[in-house]
């Protein structure tokens, strides 16, 4: 600046001098105090300007000290900020190392030096939650709450130590809270839908998945079929709670969403056919098993109609069986109609195809029944030992044999609502957890045969997880 006006000053002496010399200017006379002076025009302004020159940083070097002081302060306020931002920063940094002393040494100094309560808050806090002073960490998180910009972080902190000392309810509550407060994170939806199924809380996670997708915080397609799983979830505790039409309004519900959600369409069909509504069960299984043929779907279906004679429901499953005749759980129920009809060589080349696909115990089980009905008892021992020794069926675990399918606890469920609803898998809860299988080669298509006793020294039917049910064509009536 001072630079700027002595070449300014510069610039009009030389331009004064230069008029000045091409033409008279005139003269300029000052009294002051008794003194009169006479001079040019020029030397006049030339002395005007180098007062204002000499003045310029006078009143440069005035103003400085008249300010100094404030200056000192300013300066001093801002030693203060660096001193504490850097206390703030190496307090952060001793608490993610876990030096819990240091951080919790730097988190006081930085409250002393920072005029802003939110970052000692949060540096108070990372401190208190590394030195597992979980007391002190919430009591940092509730300072938050005070302030509009970081009520969300203290939300998150509050459900964070929540969890650790077990209170699921306040950790739903500051959830519930956080979601009303942010419309756009996704850590309270996500928080608070994972609490509500984990509690078993099926209909309150359907509303948290709803606002979840009302925000966009999920995609149609996951949120779909993790609606259908907490649809089928809350209509077996329905039914459990002896509340029929209620389950089945939801089963159906869920059904719909995802027709080849194999629970959903079992337990709907059930509960239709305990309603009296047999046609609308039977339509329902059907589809499902257009969708996602599982064995579960045809058990249901055999027992729609548990009066009929054996020809009639040979004939009913054959209609089943055409809506996927592709599938390989088709071609194990067209082998058990065979077995049934007594079609021993139609039976063996459905279950020839099935055991390619998977040479499953109970694919061997029923070959073992094709070898009985032919009379060649060799032959179904010999079937026998492989069925001792081949994998189970995963989809078979699924099956009770003693009640309904899909007798799953909160736990299942709660895991297929994330592997179903998130990758469209059907998992098997039950065998997961290494439950038995309802018997490797129980046969759909007929009422459960008596079991086929071992005679002793017979190791043809050791190892073998469940007594194994075959047809006994010979003993039977003849189809009607």
């Amino acid at each position: 600046m001072l630079r700027l006006a002595l070449l300014l000053i510069i610039g009009v002496i030389a331009a004064l001098a230069a008029w000045e010399a091409s033409r008279d200017a005139g003269t300029v006379t000052v009294v002051w105090g008794g003194w009169r002076v006479d001079t040019t025009a020029l030397f006049a302004l030339l002395a005007v300007i180098t007062l204002v020159a000499i003045s310029l940083p006078l009143l440069r070097l005035l103003m400085f000290l008249m300010d100094a002081p404030g200056r000192m302060g300013r300066a001093s306020e801002r030693a203060r900020r660096r001193r504490g931002q850097e206390a703030l920063a190496l307090g952060l940094i001793a608490a993610e190392s876990g030096e819990f002393d240091e951080a919790r040494k730097q988190a006081e100094k930085a409250a002393e030096m920072i005029e802003e309560p939110r970052l000692a808050n949060l540096l108070q806090a990372r401190a208190a939650e590394v030195s597992g002073d979980y007391a002190a960490a919430e009591r940092a998180y509730s300072g938050m709450l005070s302030h509009e910009d970081t009520e969300i972080l203290g939300r998150k902190g509050l459900l964070a130590a929540a969890l650790k000392r077990g209170d699921r309810t306040a950790a739903m509550a500051h959830a519930e809270a956080a979601l009303r407060v942010s419309k756009t994170a996704m850590w309270p939806f996500q928080s608070l839908f994972e609490l509500k199924v984990q509690a078993g809380e099926w209909e309150d996670a359907i509303d948290a998945l709803d606002e979840g997708e009302k925000r966009r915080l999920i995609e149609d397609k996951p949120a779909k079929r993790r609606r259908a799983v907490l649809l089928t979830a809350a209509a077996a505790k329905a039914e459990l709670e002896r509340r029929g039409e209620k389950a089945a309004d939801m089963a159906q519900k869920a059904f719909r969403l995802a027709p080849g959600f194999a629970p959903a369409a079992s337990l709907a069909a059930r509960l239709l056919a305990a309603q009296g509504k047999t046609e609308r069960a039977s339509a329902v299984l059907e589809e499902a098993w257009e969708h996602a043929p599982h064995p579960a779907l045809a058990h249901a279906y055999r027992d729609l109609a548990p009066d009929e004679s054996e020809g009639a429901r040979a004939v009913r499953m054959m209609g089943l069986i055409e809506r996927r005749r592709d599938h390989r759980e088709s071609r194990i129920v067209a082998a058990e109609v065979a077995i049934v009809r007594q079609e021993w060589d139609r039976a063996w080349a459905a279950l020839e195809d099935a055991y390619r696909e998977n040479a499953s115990a109970r694919i061997c089980a029923l070959f073992a029944a094709v070898c009985r009905g032919k009379g060649d008892e060799a032959g179904a021992r010999g079937w026998m030992t492989k069925a001792a020794g081949a994998p189970r069926e995963a989809d078979w675990s699924d099956l009770d044999p003693e009640g309904p399918a899909f007798l799953y606890d909160d736990g299942d469920w709660a895991r297929l609502v994330y592997v179903y609803g998130d990758s469209g898998q059907l998992i098997h809860p039950r065998l997961e957890r290494g439950g038995l299988s309802a018997g490797a080669g129980s046969v759909l298509a007929l009422p459960a045969a008596p079991p086929v006793r071992a005679s002793a020294g017979d190791a043809s039917l050791e190892g073998l997880e469940e007594p194994m049910v075959v047809v006994e064509p010979a003993r039977r009536p003849a189809a009607e």
